[in-house]
């Protein structure tokens, strides 16, 4: 938890770190409607607050948002926000613009610990985990943040690696008393990580992304190291016989690699995967990262890989990677000032 701020904190943590100024629950309950309903973020501005007591906050919590150090913008339309926070924690925000839609990619971690191999996220390690706050701190400091329509965890880290902040990050997002956004705008990409997916799935009612790769587990752990810790075969057995809602979307992020997963027998396996657990397949070109042992395939071979997928019955859609020329796509996300 950031002391310096009480933003990203549910109502019942405010109420504690405010009673020594004297100040009951209610008022708690009144400052998580300002920060989170009418997105005010500076005390004195609380008009139904004690005045004294909008002093002491101002004093003790000086820190409401963190603004964002740098923002590059894509010749698509992309952007990408820089938010450095304490302790030398950097992470990247992307922006993405589509018709009347706009996503905003959300990072849950400063680097990552599971070094997915293709990843240049993973090939920077680990630098901590980011709180409730400074994960909605990065939608509430960018310039569209009154425009936002979608929210994606699929920025750098795990949000299974640090459940507790992002829970109470989604907590915040879709209670009606605070921020109020529909859990069918939210999707959260996971690896799989066994000793948080049920309550992912249970506890929360947001859309589920699981980074496959390959179908294949031999394969995905040299993909990625993760596969040895975490074998998604459970995962997705525990998908398979969830009581998941069909209107709750489900989906596999499927990283097409050059010579690697993208035979017949990868097509097959996939399918018969996506249709026993009911999920989508999303489809992504790789993305090249330099310095890394991958190759992005041709749009040829994409195409002929997504048509053997719909000839087995399955349904999968190519996702296409946006803000490349500004290192905003798709595993790329490094934390590393740009030009502004």
């Amino acid at each position: 938890m950031n002391s310096n701020s009480l933003f990203g904190l549910l109502p019942s943590e405010i109420a504690e770190l405010i009673k020594p100024f004297g100040a009951r629950a209610f008022t708690a309950r009144q400052i998580a409607e300002w920060l989170y309903v009418n997105r005010v973020y500076q005390f004195d501005a609380m008009s139904n607050l004690p005045k004294q007591l909008r002093e002491q906050l101002t004093e003790a919590f000086p820190v409401t948002l963190v603004p964002y150090s740098d923002v590059q913008v894509s010749k698509d339309g992309t952007k990408k926000y820089l938010f450095e926070f304490s302790n030398g924690r950097s992470v990247e925000t992307a922006v993405i613009p589509d018709d009347d839609r706009l996503t905003v990619c959300v990072s849950s971690q400063a680097g990552c610990r599971f070094g997915c191999r293709f990843c240049a996220t993973g090939s920077i390690g680990f630098h901590g985990n980011l709180t409730a706050g400074e994960i909605l701190n990065q939608l509430m400091a960018i310039d569209e943040c009154e425009q936002i329509t979608n929210i994606v965890y699929m920025g750098m880290g795990e949000p299974l690696d640090n459940w507790d902040e992002v829970y109470k990050s989604l907590e915040i997002l879709t209670s009606d008393k605070m921020m109020n956004m529909g859990a069918g705008r939210i999707t959260v990409s996971t690896i799989g990580i066994h000793e948080h997916f049920s309550d992912l799935v249970e506890k929360t009612r947001v859309n589920i992304a699981i980074s496959l790769h390959s179908p294949f587990p031999e394969e995905r752990a040299h993909i990625m190291p993760a596969q040895n810790s975490n074998p998604v075969n459970d995962i997705l057995d525990f998908v398979a016989h969830a009581d998941i809602p069909r209107h709750r979307k489900l989906s596999f992020e499927y990283i097409l690699f050059k010579g690697i997963n993208m035979s017949k027998s990868h097509a097959a396996k996939l399918a018969d995967i996506a249709m026993r657990c009911h999920a989508h397949i999303n489809l992504i070109a790789y993305n090249a990262v330099p310095g890394l042992p991958f190759e992005a395939p041709t749009e040829r071979d994409v195409v002929t890989f997504q048509n053997e997928l719909l000839n087995k019955g399955a349904t999968a859609t190519l996702r296409r990677s946006r803000g490349l020329d500004i290192a905003a796509a798709c595993g790329t996300l490094a934390a590393k000032k740009g030009m502004i």
